[in-house]
């Protein structure tokens, strides 16, 4: 082991908790050192994310509110979590109400009172108590490949400093099998498989793709019997992918189990059932924040705890996959379907405003929010903002309204609006170009892949909202320009709710002198902390400059002649 990879070492370790004034520094600590967390996920950390199974513990680590990956919790660490969250009254949650810039501050002012003993501390970082906590593992024995998945490592090299070149009796004991350790445990081979399907799943680029080397890896790598993978249609389910079963055998279990399916489909939770092939789990795949299908795998004489919490993780994992799929597939489509609406719905505020204040309203901009409402930028005339304003106050489908700027010819405003067809066009894969409204109408333009099935689109926003219906339908090249590899960077890049938060503050007014909206405004808008807002929004902001930076001509400026 290279001890300048592991700078703390366990004496260290002990002498850097001792300078630990504070429960709070201690628990910090611990979460680096023992835990694997960095400081952005230590500030995401809840007791909620608490996981047990087989009388172990495992603690779900979150980014943008998101599990990405779960990670080992001693026993210990679990009880001091819960003794912190007891005497700062913390529930349901965050532990650490601060940036993750503090955190690492905190670390610092730490490894600054143990050096007044331990001259070589000084330096300690957050990422030296990662290294301790890979260090550790590996010297238990845990594999490389293992390791790398509890700290969230994405390449094994990541680790080379912490691992020793193997000599001669090494590489033969490997070879022939002895290798003298012991077997990795059911956790750790879980461990391995759900990596192995990870990795897998970020490398395939379609839908289909993602089904079926979804259920490829469980069959092959995991080694369950079979697998496959169904979408949900209307009230039902149709199969998209299997291996090692047929189409119609799947068929038969879905329509012999179809209560369970269903039961699955509105409660979410992993369900084992009884079928002629064995026993097999029906596994819910969560596509923000809605169950879209199911994963089927033998069960054989059932799962264990550490299975049953990978196959629910997995499926969450997939429906992500799906999501940014379909996005990218929007993103880079030659050719697109243009759908347009008309709604005179008065549910929909901005039918229903122009009806009632006999003005004209159009969309600048729209940024969906979690799936649940659409902020709308809008642009009024021929109306007063205190009017607007009013309306919006007594309208059931506007969760918020504010005035960011008056000007001769009318306002505009930021309207958070959660019933509208806009936000079913969104939730169904659709890009809203532009919403007009005048004398109780409003014109909704949407852009939707070109190979997509429109059918279940527009019945579902018809059905919802009788008042509406398709008035245009047309196919057309999307423009080369947004096919750049600028944007392509950026949508590999940036978060779901990065890029949310850039749209926000870009329509909001925010980056504009002075500003349109603070960023207090804005965190209230989006329904996040300050904190956090700040936090995605720096990240969104060096993510943009870094993919314009990043081809920029590597030679020199020469500088000019005057």
């Amino acid at each position: 082991m290279d001890g300048e990879a592991d700078r703390i070492g366990e004496r260290g370790y002990e002498q850097l908790r001792r300078a630990a004034e504070t429960h709070r520094s201690d628990l910090v600590l611990r979460l680096g050192a023992e835990v694997g967390l960095r400081p952005a996920e230590m500030t995401a950390v809840r007791l909620a994310d608490i996981v047990e199974f087989e009388g172990h513990r495992l603690l779900a680590v979150r980014e943008d509110g998101d599990v990405v990956r779960e990670t080992s919790l001693p026993d210990s660490v679990e009880h001091d979590m819960r003794k912190y969250a007891n005497a700062a009254g913390v529930d349901d949650e965050p532990l650490f109400s601060v940036s993750p810039r503090r955190l690492q501050m905190l670390v610092n002012e730490v490894a600054d009172r143990a050096a007044e003993t331990t001259p070589r501390l000084k330096e300690v970082s957050s990422r030296d108590l990662r290294w301790r906590f890979a260090a550790s593992l590996l010297d238990d024995g845990v594999p490389p490949d293992v390791v790398c998945a509890l700290g969230g490592w994405d390449r094994l090299d990541r680790l080379d400093p912490l691992l020793d070149e193997p000599d001669r009796e090494t590489i033969v004991a490997a070879v022939d099998g002895s290798g003298g350790q012991a077997t990795a445990s059911e956790p750790q081979r879980t461990v391995g498989w759900i990596t192995a399907v990870s990795e897998a799943l970020a490398a395939a680029a379609t839908g289909e793709a993602i089904a079926t080397t979804v259920c490829e890896h469980l069959t092959e790598t995991a080694g369950f019997e079979f697998a496959w993978h169904a979408e949900r249609t209307g009230d039902g389910l149709t199969p998209r992918a299997t291996a090692e079963i047929s189409e119609p055998a799947v068929g038969q279990q879905i329509e012999a189990h179809i209560e369970s399916v269903t039961a699955l489909l509105d409660v979410g939770e992993v369900h084992i059932v009884d079928d002629s092939t064995g026993s097999v789990a029906l596994v819910p795949l969560v596509r923000e924040n809605t169950v879209s299908g199911v994963l089927g795998v033998a069960a054989g004489e059932g799962l264990t705890d550490t299975e049953g919490a990978a196959l629910s993780a997995l499926g969450i994992q997939v429906g992500h996959a799906q999501v940014a799929a379909e996005r990218k597939r929007l993103l880079l489509a030659d050719t697109v379907t243009e759908l347009e609406f008309h709604c005179g719905d008065e549910r929909t505020f901005t039918a229903g405003v122009s009806e009632a204040l006999q003005c004209t309203v159009e969309l600048s901009g729209v940024v969906p929010v979690a799936g649940q409402s659409l902020l709308y930028y809008l642009m009024v005339e021929g109306a007063s903002a205190d009017a607007i304003l009013s309306y919006a106050d007594d309208d059931d489908g506007v969760a918020d309204a504010r005035l960011l700027e008056q000007h001769s010819d009318g306002v505009l405003l930021e309207v958070v609006v959660t019933d509208t067809p806009a936000l079913q066009l969104v939730e169904s894969g659709g890009r809203i170009q532009s919403v007009t409204a005048i004398d109780g109408v409003a014109t909704i333009a949407v852009e939707l892949p070109g190979e997509a099935d429109i059918r279940p689109t527009v019945n579902a926003v018809t059905d919802a909202y009788r008042e509406t219906s398709l008035a245009a339908k047309r196919e057309t090249e999307r423009p080369a320009e947004t096919d750049t590899g600028f944007r392509d960077r950026l949508a590999d890049t940036l978060s779901d709710r990065q890029e949310t938060v850039l749209q926000a503050a870009y329509h909001s007014g925010y980056f504009e002198w002075p500003r349109g909206s603070t960023a207090e405004e804005l965190a209230d808008s989006l329904d996040v902390s300050s904190p956090t807002l700040h936090n995605h929004l720096r990240k969104a902001q060096q993510k943009v400059l870094t993919a314009f930076f990043d081809d920029r001509p590597a030679e020199p400026r020469r500088p000019t002649d005057n």
